[in-house]
């Protein structure tokens, strides 16, 4: 900043220059130093490891997003717009022109009802950026979905890139500014020509440092830190100009991944894992040829592109195969990761370089479900492709427009023949596609990270509507309970988070029932016994979903404290027909009331499967019989209010 501001402290010395305006809000971000400010976001949001940064302008009515991270879990989108005078995060940078930093605003009462909360985000820290006229430009902040303190080391590095944005801004300022004395200052030409040539000389000499800077965030935006090899960018650019050279040869992207490497994280460390993926690279690389490409894509994933004659390069598939079979011993540790590879071939499969790799990792993917040593792309892979690609495009605005919703099942009381509460189930109604099937999209959710947003939205609108209803009667007994996915639960903060939803919708926890299912329990034993126990301590009940479809139902019981069972629907429907389901579902239930456990049969539609569970005294009932998942106006008209 210091030759901007000796230039133009110079400048204003003369009249002139202090009687010309520069209007700020007309001023643009030329397209090449917009697209610098974007790579350098993408670059600090990997650092960093947050979904979202955001640069944000504003106007005196209101701010919008000018640009933003390109992250899968970000749910921010450029020109997004939002008035003021609504307690932003931003507005209040803006108006203090200060650093503001909120680690969690769901735990800060000044800040757990700002709008961003309904988007997920709970965590925010961010800077002013000003014109150099003292003017407002908008802020640069960054913000997450869990609890963050934002580190010193980080923060740090969002203040190096405010500085340089206002250096920009200033540059632009200056610039706009000598546009304008330009025009009236005809008889100054050669005056003004000594002055621009000096500014020059120093914005030249601003230039040259700025461009160090980039070359080396550069080789950090294309390289991955731990391993040293490509990253995915890196690995894309490197392929695309590898396909632009034809010749006779084929093309194999091999996309590997180590089977079960969170369990090594989680069970010897980050640093031993590190490690593992470090000595790992390095076998990779040994049996390598120097012509060919070798990058590591994300946690365990790692691809290779290698040209040549051989149909199927076996060999080479053998070769990494083996390498990864080799255990890895590490102080006292022997650690074995097998490994699980796709296999995508150009110019056959594919002939651009990020489609190829999508077709890689599609062949893994299949290979990894199938418990093969590895996939090669084909017909059937593709046809998946295109239907989970046409989902993904239009699932990631989903929550954004307002596609996703609740309806509620009746929870219905056999003892008492009424409804005592309801299950939230998930909904998407999408203008394009219609109604998606939730087993559809639940589980490319899950996939693509988006399950996380989406759990909040359902959280957050289940226990509202409960609290809602609750507060219209609250003698009467009513629980609500909502199906939470493995990755939800694999948040060690979990339980705190649902401590702080029931207090923001002032809803007993006793009101609140999370069913889990067989997922959720294999990740990490102690953990989901962890919080099960965090959970039932603040009252709110558990229940284990699809009992009797699991390989371990019964160890579960065993292992893990639960407050419900829910029969699988598959037992009622054969009720009437298969005298196997029934004895099952009547030991279930007599097991459940052993166990002292409430018992949920689930898929109830029929007369005959209604009172052989009443005979066998289970607890509760739901299936179309009772009613059908509804929205929440209808639910109430027709289960609340005749009551």
């Amino acid at each position: 900043m210091k030759p901007y501001q000796d230039a133009l402290s110079l400048l204003e010395q003369d009249p002139l220059f202090s009687q010309t305006q520069v209007n700020t809000a007309q001023l643009a971000v030329p397209d090449e130093m917009f697209n610098g400010w974007q790579q350098t976001l993408d670059l600090l949001s990997e650092i960093v490891d947050t979904p979202a940064i955001l640069i944000m302008r504003v106007t005196e009515r209101d701010i919008s997003v000018f640009t933003t991270s390109h992250h899968p879990d970000n749910p921010y989108k450029r020109h997004d717009t939002e008035s003021l005078g609504h307690g932003l995060y931003c507005e209040t940078v803006i108006k203090r022109q200060a650093e503001l930093v909120v680690p969690n605003a769901l735990k800060d009462k000044e800040w757990d009802r700002n709008p961003d909360i309904k988007l997920g985000m709970i965590a925010y820290c961010g800077l002013p950026l000003t014109w150099p006229n003292g003017q407002p430009f908008g802020t640069l902040c960054m913000l997450d979905n869990k609890e963050r303190d934002y580190g010193r080391t980080f923060r740090h590095l969002l203040a190096r890139f405010q500085n340089a944005i206002n250096a920009n801004l200033a540059s632009l300022y200056q610039s706009a500014k000598l546009f304008h004395l330009n025009q009236v200052l005809e008889t100054k030409v050669q005056q003004r020509t000594l002055e621009l040539t000096s500014l020059n000389k120093k914005l030249l000499s601003e230039i040259e440092q700025r461009t160090v800077i980039e070359n080396s965030l550069q080789f950090h935006k294309d390289h991955d830190p731990l391993t040293g090899l490509a990253n995915r960018l890196g690995f894309v650019n490197q392929l695309s100009q590898q396909l632009s050279q034809p010749d006779e040869l084929s093309t194999y992207v091999i996309y590997f991944g180590l089977r079960n490497f969170k369990s090594i994280n989680e069970s010897y460390g980050y640093v031993v894992g590190d490690k593992v993926l470090q000595l790992f690279s390095q076998r990779i690389k040994r049996i390598l040829d120097k012509d060919t490409l070798f990058a590591r894509i994300a946690g365990a994933e790692f691809v290779i592109a290698h040209r040549g004659k051989n149909p199927l390069e076996l060999p080479l598939i053998d070769s990494i195969i083996q390498t990864a079979n080799i255990p890895f011993a590490l102080a006292e540790f022997s650690i074995n990761i097998p490994c699980c590879i796709g296999v995508a071939v150009a110019p056959t499969d594919a002939q651009e370089a990020s489609e190829l790799m999508q077709k890689a990792g599609a062949a893994m993917s299949i290979s990894k479900a199938e418990a093969t040593p590895y996939s090669f792309f084909n017909k059937h892979t593709q046809t998946n492709i295109e239907r989970r690609c046409l989902l993904e495009s239009h699932l990631v605005d989903a929550l954004k427009h307002q596609e996703l919703s609740l309806h509620y099942q009746p929870l219905f009381s056999l003892q008492h023949k009424r409804v005592i509460g309801a299950e939230a189930l998930l909904r998407w109604h999408s203008p394009q596609l219609g109604d998606v099937p939730p087993d559809q999209f639940i589980s490319l959710a899950e996939h693509n990270g988006q399950i996380i947003a989406i759990g909040n939205f359902v959280l957050h609108t289940a226990i509202e509507q409960a609290a809602k209803w609750r507060s219209q009667d609250p003698s009467r007994p009513f629980r609500v309970a909502i199906n939470i996915s493995p990755l939800q639960f694999r948040d060690t903060d979990f339980a705190d988070y649902i401590a702080n939803l029931l207090s923001l919708y002032r809803l007993p926890a006793s009101s609140l029932e999370l069913e889990i299912t067989e997922g959720v329990l294999l990740q990490d034993e102690q953990l989901a016994q962890h919080i099960i126990g965090q959970l039932q301590a603040l009252g709110v009940r558990i229940s284990l979903d699809d009992f009797g479809t699991g390989y371990s139902s019964l160890s579960y019981l065993q292992k893990y404290s639960f407050d419900t069972l829910k029969i699988d629907r598959c037992f009622i429907t054969n009720l009437e027909k298969n005298e196997q389901d029934r004895e099952l579902t009547r030991a279930i239930i007599a097991m459940g009331k052993k166990l002292t456990l409430n018992v949920i049969a689930e898929g109830v539609e029929t007369q005959a499967q209604d009172a052989f569970i009443r005979q066998e005294e289970c607890d509760f009932g739901q299936g179309y019989l009772y009613g059908r998942p509804v929205d929440a106006q209808t639910f109430e008209r027709d289960y609340l209010s005749s009551d």
